[in-house]
Formats: structure tokens, sequence, C-alpha cells
């Protein structure tokens, strides 16, 4: 019995958890368990379709199932061959995971000879850093990279921003919110520059600027929409929990 029950779990399992990766309505979770089997083939055929999506359900009922399955192949083509690109690919699936002090280790390793000044690789680096509570590191690598183009509008730079502040540079951080902050662009940047404006108790502005975030919303099409709806979401519970009429 438990044998038959048993990919029955996973299939449910995994359909919860990319139900919830992809913020979908909660209807989902209530079909799902509610009718394990029949409620997971309706999402999966609702959500995926055609042979890369195929493959890619594959790959993600994977993850799931062995947790490590990602970090694990990257680990193995490292050691096959230690080039730069392995081991970013391992770094990446480490900070994923949540292993920072390792992708840390492996992203300085890229920074040697001819990619030792590399934008791409300190960026990641930056971030990892930030992820791992080292805010002096993150504000040491962000003055460094600040002249860099594909810095400007880059979310680590958000990253450095916080350090900034975290690192009792409130001004320096409030100068760098206020360069990201650019009408239809930079979504992300800019709700954080709310929440920085909220927890420098500056409500007013971040209110009006949370305002002018939904409008830009209201005027998006559909598939643009969709492709920024978590921060939209994020953006409503902010204006909700800060700014709710009475």
């Amino acid at each position: 019995m438990y044998g038959l029950y048993a990919p029955i779990l996973v299939l449910q399992a995994f359909c919860v958890y990319h139900a919830y990766r992809n913020n979908a309505e909660q209807r989902w979770y209530w079909l799902i368990l509610l009718f394990p089997l029949i409620g997971s083939i309706i999402y999966l055929v609702s959500n995926f379709d055609g042979r890369d999506s195929l493959r890619t359900l594959k790959e993600n009922v994977k993850e799931v199932v062995i947790s490590n399955y990602k970090v694990e192949q990257f680990e193995k083509a490292l050691r096959f061959s230690e080039n730069i690109k392995n081991k970013v690919n391992l770094a990446d699936a480490y900070t994923e995971v949540g292993r920072y002090k390792d992708a840390i280790t492996l992203y300085q390793a890229c920074l040697q000879g001819f990619m030792s000044d590399d934008p791409p690789i300190r960026m990641k680096l930056l971030s990892a850093h930030f992820m791992n509570g080292d805010h002096d590191q993150v504000v040491e690598f962000g003055s460094k990279l600040e002249s860099e183009k594909s810095f400007k509008n880059s979310e680590e730079r958000v990253a450095y921003a916080w350090s900034l502040f975290q690192t009792g540079k409130a001004d320096l951080a409030e100068s760098v919110f206020e360069d990201l902050d650019r009408s239809f662009t930079n979504y992300y940047q800019r709700l954080e520059y709310c929440k920085f404006l909220l927890k420098t108790e500056k409500s007013e502005s971040a209110k009006e600027k949370l305002i002018n975030l939904l409008e830009e919303f209201d005027q998006m099409q559909g598939t643009e929409r969709r492709s920024k709806r978590n921060i939209l979401r994020e953006v409503r519970d902010l204006q909700a929990s800060h700014f709710q009429s009475a």
C-alpha cells in the first residue's frame, strides 16, 4: 500500500512546491491537497505543455526528490574540469541552497589572472557576501563597482545600498536608492527604496512612491504585468500593511 502511495506523495509535494515557487492562485493548493492524484495531474496539465516544459518538469521533480541534485551535478562537473564556468555554476548552486560561504570561496577563486577584475563575478560575490551578512565586504565591493555600467541598475546595487545603511551610511544609501529610482523600470529596486524610506521613517515619500508604482503597473500589458506579478503583490502588501485606510 505504501509503495503505491509514495509516488503520489512525491507528485503532490512537487506540485505544492511548484505552486509556491510560482505564486499560484490559492485554488490550486486546495485542489492538490484535497485530491492528491487527480488534483496534481490537473495542475501539471495546466502548467506544463510541450517537450521543453516536460524536460523542465523532470528536472524540477529531481530537485524536489533529491534536494541536492543540482549541487551534486555541478560538483561532478567541477571535479571533471576545474574551469571558471564550472566554478561559477557550482557557486551559483551553493548560493541557491544557502551555502554562502562555499559560494564566496568559489567566486573568489574565479577572480584570478585575466578574470581578476570581472564585473559579473564581482557582482555575484557581492551578493553572496550580502546574503551571508558581511555588510563591510559588500560596501567594499560595491564602492569599487560603482563605475561599472552593468552595476548601475542591478539588483546587486540594492544590496550595496542596504549594506551602506547597515554600516551607518544612511545618506549614501539613500543617494544610491535615489539613483535607482527610474520611472517605468527598476521595479524591484524601487520597491526596496520604498522599504528603505519606511525604515528611515519617511512614510509620506514611501506612500507616494508606492502609489506611483501601482499606477505604472495599471498601465502594463498582460505579459509584462504577469512577469512582474511577484513585485506587484509585494507592493500591494506593503501599501496595505502601512497605509491601510481606516
